[in-house]
């Protein structure tokens, strides 16, 4: 189980936040990803290889507008795993 942040930004400030518990042994990254985009309430975005290379790799990966294949009135959308201290 791990924590995941999704961040909503737009001109370099966070318009939107939310931080969810993931069960990574049922649970797809697609899945997560179309889960927080809902609770959000925004797009979900087009996945790519990249993404999820940068996010096992990283714990972070970055969607840009053109992501999407709906306009979205945002610059970036990111997702970070959550530690906490």
């Amino acid at each position: 189980m791990i924590k995941i942040w999704g961040k909503v930004i737009s001109n370099e400030k966070i318009v939107k936040s939310k931080t969810v518990k993931v069960d990574t042994e049922n649970t797809t990254f697609f899945d997560m990803l179309s889960n927080l985009c809902h609770l959000l309430n925004i797009p979900t975005p087009v996945l790519l290889d990249k993404h999820a290379y940068d996010f096992n790799v990283f714990g972070i990966c970055t969607f840009k507008p053109d992501d999407f294949i709906e306009e979205v009135v945002f610059d970036r959308f990111v997702l970070e795993i959550f530690k906490s201290i």
